[in-house]
């Protein structure tokens, strides 16, 4: 009688044990372990990113290694008597293109991950690719996931959550990472300092989620900050800028921060570096900055990977400062939302000096918000409605009929810009009466 045909055992609706995968996932970690133990380049390739610790030391990360052969796996889980639907489901195993009767290992040449749940089960697995898969093979997918499963939903785990539910509790600072190199990277920065700092989590292989967000949102620590630490690079800026508009809540208490590497550079490669644990919680704690701010730089940076002469002539300018404007009214407060106001006047060079050009940002993000809930027409001026609607915007720049400009010296800064208040404090209006 023939097996099971893996393809439909993976794919039907009727409801598979969950002890069996826990058990089958339970299994293949122990099995990924003894692999890592018997395989001298994955320990050499821990040991040279600074994460040897994870060879000897088993918990709380449980790091394997998943070797070149096809088979193995599948082979030895078969023999502890789990299904091939068992395996199929718990994303360990597939059946080939040319016979779906035969299993082959999900995981090949990789190095190994367990994904724990919050009760501490292994729900899943991150491969990462050896340095000669990728050599062999530059399409290869250098990180790799177990597919969704009944144990799995990848936008509701974040990495690292079960292994450090000590600092979790103790109010630790959380930091969003990209991916499990560099979580442990911040674990093991901070596991001999014997101060509290930073713990970090990362999406499972997804783009980060709203489920995610609430979950990072939950730690006692963000009631201080949030660090978002991604890589610098284009899909790293673009996660950043996601992760501030799910993270981003009215009246929420703590800060969100980006840290700042150099471009290519992230944790796990500041952990490589001499005395790299120190250079990571210096990184952590002093090279960060309002992540709003750095969102405005992601979007004008893209602005002008489109247009490079954008900023040329001034009425590029202007067109910049207008399409920046809106992050403005995402400011966590008045002080906050000035000193944006002032970045972005200084990034676009709307005005030889910063707070002479902060009245037209302001003016700008008023004139998007009165045009959204107004439902102005696009290049109606957004005066008084009564006055104004149907009534095109003069064609010079900056296209608004009167732009307010700062005082020269504002005596507290964090008070809002002059486009919401007179140029001339109460104070001072009372004594010309």
């Amino acid at each position: 009688m023939a097996s099971p045909d893996p393809v439909r055992a993976g794919n039907t609706d009727r409801e598979h044990d969950p002890r069996r995968l826990l058990a089958a996932n339970e299994a293949a970690v122990a099995w990924f372990r003894g692999q890592l133990a018997a395989t001298e380049e994955p320990r050499r390739y821990l040991t040279s990113r600074a994460l040897g610790t994870l060879v000897d030391r088993e918990w709380p990360w449980r790091v394997g290694y998943a070797p070149r052969t096809w088979s193995a796996l599948t082979d030895h889980l078969r023999g502890m008597d789990f299904s091939p639907e068992d395996l199929v489901v718990a994303g360990l195993s597939k059946p080939t293109r040319d016979n779906p009767d035969r299993l082959i290992d999900v995981f090949r040449d990789r190095i190994i991950f367990p994904i724990r749940d919050p009760d501490g089960h292994v729900a899943a697995f991150i491969g990462r690719a050896s340095d000669r898969s990728l050599t062999a093979d530059p399409q290869l997918p250098k990180y790799l996931n177990t597919h969704e499963s009944p144990l799995y939903h990848k936008d509701k785990l974040l990495f690292g959550v079960a292994e450090q539910q000590d600092r979790i509790r103790a109010g630790w600072q959380p930091v969003l990472v990209e991916g499990p190199a560099d979580t442990i990277a911040i674990w093991l920065s901070y596991s001999r300092s014997g101060l509290p700092g930073a713990v970090a989590v990362a999406p499972c292989g997804t783009a980060f989620g709203a489920a995610q967000a609430a979950i990072l949102r939950s730690m006692p620590g963000c009631r201080d900050a949030i660090v978002v630490a991604f890589d610098a690079d284009p899909a790293g800026r673009r996660a950043a800028d996601t992760a501030f508009d799910l993270l981003r809540q009215p009246g929420a208490q703590g800060r969100l921060l980006a840290a700042e590497f150099a471009t290519g550079a992230d944790p796990a490669d500041l952990l490589a570096r001499p005395n790299g644990r120190a250079q990571l919680r210096a990184a952590l704690r002093h090279q960060t900055r309002p992540l709003l701010f750095a969102v405005v730089d992601h979007h004008l940076d893209r602005l002008l990977g489109r247009s490079p002469q954008l900023l040329d002539d001034i009425g590029g300018r202007y067109e910049a400062a207008r399409i920046l404007s809106p992050r403005v009214l995402d400011a966590a407060g008045p002080g906050e939302a000035y000193r944006l106001a002032q970045h972005i006047v200084e990034r676009t060079r709307i005005a030889e000096r910063s707070h002479d050009g902060i009245g037209t940002v302001m003016a700008y993000a008023a004139d998007g918000l009165l045009r959204q809930i107004g439902h102005f027409p696009a290049g109606l001026d957004s005066g008084s409605a009564d006055s104004n609607v149907g009534r095109p915007r003069p064609s010079a720049v900056p296209p608004l009929r009167s732009v307010p400009t700062a005082p020269r010296a504002l005596a507290d800064p964090s008070r809002p810009g002059p486009a919401y208040i007179s140029q001339r404090g109460p104070r001072q209006q009372r004594r010309i009466a």
